[in-house]
């Protein structure tokens, strides 16, 4: 497949990456991520970009991890003893519990870039 350029933008920031998937691929991925995004942004008191995307990886590792132990049981596969939503669940309540007490105001080294 010819290599594709595609404009990314995202919680405003632009850049472009070159992929081998389609154009309209990529572009679904991130409406799927943006839409993570957003819900991270809609159900908790997290403003800061960085914060909310970090937490939006966390949801779709979690998402991620659960289908690919729900397919092993399914192909019959045996399973790690792990309990995926406990471990998940207690990921979020310390992440949760970090930006809790995180200051109101981020310092503008704490920024990506440095800037304000």
């Amino acid at each position: 497949m010819a290599i594709e350029t595609v404009r990314v933008e995202l919680l405003g920031t632009s850049f472009v990456i070159q992929t081998d998937e389609s154009r309209e691929y990529v572009e679904s991925l991130l409406a799927y991520l943006g839409s993570k995004i957003e819900t991270v942004k809609a159900s908790s008191k997290v403003d800061d970009p960085l914060k909310a995307s970090i937490l939006a990886g966390v949801f779709l590792v979690d998402e991620l991890y659960r289908e690919r132990v729900d397919a092993s049981v399914r192909s019959g596969l045996s399973t790690p003893d792990i309990d995926v939503g406990a471990v998940a669940e207690r990921l979020i309540t310390r992440i949760d519990d970090t930006l809790r007490e995180a200051p109101a105001q981020d310092s503008p080294k704490d920024r990506i870039g440095g800037e304000q």
